[in-house]
């Protein structure tokens, strides 16, 4: 198992393409630390709940459990009447498969995530689980450059949760970052500094910059600013701080619980520093709607282009590049929805992440093209 200083986290949400692409993507092999975060739509009775436990089960195998976070879930989610039981069934799901395969698994099934400016009863969850069963526990703080004192707020969850700094893992949360400047930099790793006392189990600079709506139908590359802040920041820092990202799709969930419109084609695949997007128009919709056929035959023109070009990490690569290399060749494999899309673009992510290949990429700097001074 990796260091927890070492590992790059993604950040996912429990839907199903996001999950499809964890639970096929043999590769990531506990490489990359996974945190999914819970949304209104996971019914305990549906696909997408068993394919999380499928998740955490092989990722608990891999020695690298779950983080869970319940941040988007609200009262009145399908999937349960409070947080505690959310995580409790989640909990005792994941340790029964285990137990099956395993006859007795003696490590932590998932792993909390709790707000850094938590309260008394937001952090009840967490102590439920843990006098189940001791394990680390992720505290995560958002917009930490513009937060308050995050010192005194990790004290305060560690106090009440009766854990060791060695037992908390801190994800610092700057979610959509579409450009890195100078100033974010600055705040960003004055923030890090006050937690210079802290020897936790690993911190982590969280980010994501892909767009929320696609602006044209351009194949185009652009950088990824989350790699270059993480980088930007560590060079100040003298602790080892992780990378994490939200993958393939932008940081916030979309919680419409409208019909949505049929996308266009697309894929955004991740390449060192950059994203390769690539898309296509579905002409003559009828209502919004696209011909019968249309979204599948466009989306095997997008796959067509990019296993044509020398970006492409080839089918040996992870199981998305797999069906991507095949999609011309197997027309009965069924791609004509976004989901699958994004499976397969994660795929190729987490697997790209767990290969470390962002340090391959040529040395660039931020915005501005100017190495941040402090």
């Amino acid at each position: 198992m990796l260091k927890a200083e070492a590992a790059p986290l993604i950040a996912v949400k429990s839907k199903e393409g996001e999950l499809e692409a964890l639970t096929n993507t043999s590769e990531i092999n506990g490489h990359v630390r996974i945190m999914v975060e819970l949304i209104g739509n996971l019914a305990p009775a549906g696909g997408n709940a068993k394919k999380v436990v499928d998740a955490a089960v092989q990722a608990a195998l891999s020695g690298n459990p779950l983080w869970i976070d319940t941040t988007w879930l609200t009262s009145d989610t399908p999937f349960g009447g409070s947080v505690h039981e959310v995580l409790e069934q989640l909990d005792h799901d994941i340790e029964d498969n285990l137990n099956e395969r395993l006859h007795e698994f003696d490590g932590p099934c998932l792993i909390p995530v709790v707000p850094a400016q938590a309260d008394l009863k937001e952090l009840h969850p967490a102590r439920m689980l843990l006098e189940h069963q001791h394990r680390p526990v992720v505290i995560r703080a958002r917009n930490v450059a513009a937060g308050r004192d995050l010192a005194d707020a990790i004290e305060y969850v560690a106090t009440v949760l009766r854990l060791a700094p060695e037992d908390l893992h801190v994800v610092l949360d700057e979610a959509y970052t579409p450009a890195v400047h100078e100033h974010h930099v600055d705040a960003l790793a004055h923030r890090i500094d006050g937690l210079s006392g802290l020897n936790c189990a690993s911190m982590t600079v969280l980010a994501g910059s892909t767009p929320l709506k696609r602006a044209n139908f351009e194949t185009r590359t652009r950088p990824r600013p989350e790699v270059l802040l993480r980088d930007a920041v560590q060079r100040y820092s003298r602790r080892a701080l992780a990378y994490g990202d939200y993958g393939v799709v932008h940081p916030i969930p979309h919680l419409s619980k409208g019909a949505a419109r049929s996308p266009n084609p697309y894929i955004h695949y991740t390449v060192p520093g950059e994203t390769l997007s690539i898309a296509r128009r579905i002409p003559n919709r009828v209502n919004g709607a696209p011909p019968r056929g249309a979204s599948e035959h466009y989306f095997r023109e997008v796959a067509d282009e990019l296993v044509g070009r020398s970006e492409f990490a080839g089918p040996k690569f992870s199981w998305g590049d797999r069906v991507l290399d095949s999609c011309m060749s197997t027309p009965i494999t069924p791609i004509g929805r976004s989901t699958k899309w994004i499976a397969l673009a994660t795929s190729h992510h987490v697997v790209h992440l767990a290969r470390r290949l962002d340090n391959e990429r040529p040395e660039t700097t931020h915005e501005g093209g100017t190495t941040p001074s402090r």
